[in-house]
């Protein structure tokens, strides 16, 4: 009897009845900031070894207006997991049933990258046409794995979503085990053990919707969310432990060992390349540019190959590859000319969940390669990013070494608030009418200049030059002279332009009305909002100095400008801003810095009216009238 009563445990709480996804049943409390409600969702995880689980998932959500997403279901798949069904109903508002989904609504597409040659990723999805409100959408679908690289974790609800029940059930046989890491929810599992199996469930019921903002801590920290990782898993004919970072950095290990042999040929190229060099630093660069100006990047996941790359030879004869396959060769490379290099699991982009020692995961999407002697990072699938220099996708986070004894965790450079600056030194020459001819020559770094850098690598000129206009604060201009220099060693770039603006002042009268700074105002004010519920979190700061110069028409005469600085010193930043008048020229200086930070939802007002205050002084204009006679 006890057994039978655990067992019931297990079973979803499902509202019986006909009409059981009648909208009229919600709580009201999980209407408040919700766009769909789901009522229920049973995922099921069966594992039969380390390298072969079934997954099934039973979802009705109720959606309650068009912001919502979880009328559509998405399912991806490849080589290594397969789809046996899909299925899925629609009920009205009363919970009465409106359809059943048909198979031709079930489409099924390549999800081939653009950046990809040959993918065998695939996706079936569904998308539910309807539009009366609310309405209950239910999916259900199975999942084979063939092969296990990590258990799909429980994430009970996303951002405007509540949720009226949520299941979430790992099985898998009794000598095998899991390593589960419960975020933003206080929740443990249930366990029982019967019949040679153990099962765990997660379950959650009445979590209202938490409300989505700008500038807010990532979803790991505000949505809940249990992370699971298998012991022992298995794919193709390797198996490896998630049990620590250092054995999953030897399965890491195991996937690349001789993959890095190169070829007589190659061996003399590195000879030749390094012969001369006076130090490491010095070969490593010289080995970067070859692989820079010789190697693209084109991505090929195929099976394992979405974790294995592909031997140094491969890359040395088709002159292309992968994160991994790039990273691998430049790795070879460097251990022919005697330096050691680790390769680096990362997730490029903005992070959702910051890894940490205590949790050993698979959430990573790319390699990069680090030189340990001399702290050296390597993004080895750019053909313009200088050596030692990671973009903001892949800087400050913690990421993972593979060195020879296993994984290892790190953490990449932070470029600082003054890595990332942009000086500027603009001349205005105004005319009489309101127009005004610009000249602006800019020193970008860090974050600052990678757009540039790689917009001059793959626009034309004429799509660059287009480009360039569009992103310009400048009121409808005529772009002129556009130059852009690269430093190759460093992440600076030079950009100078030219630019004839018809309607740079406002006539009125006698009275010419001149903006202080047009070419690089600050204009992001966050929104209002007096009830804020999360921290604020800036991630990147960032450095800017002005020169400007605004040269006046001979026949008008200052009449009024900002006679004292302004100047504000902050928590999250610093601005200054000067206006001064002598022969003819009014003379502007401008310095701006945004301080990465976070603090309290309490602190949010202050923050934003700080934005403002820099807003209204590079907003200000000078009054200029016309010389009596």
């Amino acid at each position: 009897m006890k057994i039978i009563c655990f067992l019931l445990a297990f079973c979803p709480l499902f509202v019986l009845g006909q009409n059981q996804y009648a909208a009229s049943l919600i709580d009201t409390s999980l209407l408040k900031n919700a766009d769909a409600v789901i009522r229920k969702q049973r995922v099921e995880f069966n594992v039969k070894s380390p390298g072969e689980a079934v997954m099934t998932e039973t979802r009705a959500v109720t959606v309650l207006n068009d912001k919502s997403s979880y009328d559509v279901l998405v399912l991806h798949y490849n080589s290594f997991n397969k789809i046996k069904k899909v299925r899925g109903r629609v009920f009205d508002a009363a919970g009465n049933l409106i359809r059943e989904v048909d198979k031709k609504e079930i489409k099924d597409v390549s999800a081939i990258s653009d950046f990809s040659i040959y993918e065998d990723s695939r996706v079936r999805y569904v998308d539910i046409d309807y539009s009366e409100y609310p309405y209950t959408v239910e999916f259900e679908y199975e999942m084979n794995y063939s092969d296990l690289f990590g258990y799909p974790g429980w994430r009970p609800q996303d951002f405007s979503t509540s949720v009226e029940r949520s299941d979430h059930i790992v099985s898998l046989p009794a000598d095998m085990n899991i390593f589960y890491k419960s975020l933003n929810i206080n929740v443990e599992p249930k366990v029982l053990t019967l019949d040679g199996r153990t099962h765990y469930q997660w379950s959650a019921s009445q979590l209202p919707a938490i409300k989505n903002e700008l500038f807010a801590p990532p979803s790991a920290e505000l949505l809940p969310l249990v992370m699971i990782s298998p012991s022992i898993f298995e794919i193709e004919n390797y198996t490896g432990s998630m049990a620590s970072w250092k054995d999953f950095g030897k399965f890491m290990l195991k996937l690349s060992e001789g993959r890095d042999a190169l070829t007589p040929t190659m061996k003399a190229t590195v000879a030749e390349l390094t012969a001369g060099a006076t130090s490491d630093m010095e070969k490593i660069e010289k080995l970067y540019r070859f692989l820079q100006d010789n190697m693209r990047y084109v991505s090929v996941q195929l099976g394992i190959g979405g974790w294995q790359p592909f031997d140094a030879g491969y890359v040395e004869v088709n002159r292309y590859g992968d994160c991994k396959a790039l990273s691998n060769f430049m790795k070879a490379m460097l251990k022919e000319a005697g330096i050691k290099a680790w390769p680096v699991l990362i997730y490029s982009g903005e992070p959702d969940y910051e890894i940490s020692e205590d949790f050993t995961t698979s959430i990573f999407n790319h390699v990069i390669l680090h030189v340990p002697s001399e702290n050296c990072w390597l993004e080895c699938t750019s053909n313009t990013t200088p050596v030692n220099y990671l973009n903001s996708s892949c800087s400050d986070r913690n990421v993972l070494l593979i060195t020879e004894e296993g994984g290892k965790l790190a953490r990449t450079p932070n470029p600082s608030t003054t890595g990332n600056f942009k000086g500027s030194n603009i001349a205005i020459k105004l005319q009489a009418s309101g127009e005004a001819t610009v000249q602006v020559n800019t020193v970008r770094k860090g974050s600052k200049q990678e757009w540039h850098r790689s917009a001059v690598k793959y626009y034309s000129t004429e799509d660059f030059r287009k480009k360039f206009q569009e992103n310009s604060s400048l009121p409808g201009f005529t772009l002129g002279e556009l130059k852009v220099d690269l430093d190759k060693n460093s992440p600076t770039a030079n950009v100078a332009f030219t630019a004839q603006v018809p309607r740079y002042a406002s006539k009125a009268g006698k009275r010419l009305f001149v903006p202080i700074n047009t070419v690089n105002p600050f204009t992001d004010i966050p929104p209002a909002n007096e009830k804020r519920l999360h921290p604020v979190l800036m991630r990147d700061g960032l450095s800017e100095t002005d020169e400007i110069s605004i040269t006046i028409p001979e026949d008008y005469q200052v009449e009024s400008m900002p006679n004292e600085p302004f100047s504000l010193a902050t928590p999250y930043g610093t601005y200054y801003l000067k206006v001064s008048q002598q022969d003819g020229l009014i003379k502007v200086e401008r310095n701006l810095e945004i301080i990465p930070f976070r603090c309290p939802a309490s602190e949010y007002k202050a923050w934003r009216d700080f934005y403002k205050e820099v807003a209204k002084g590079d907003g200000l204009k000078l009054v200029l009238v016309e010389k009596k006679t």
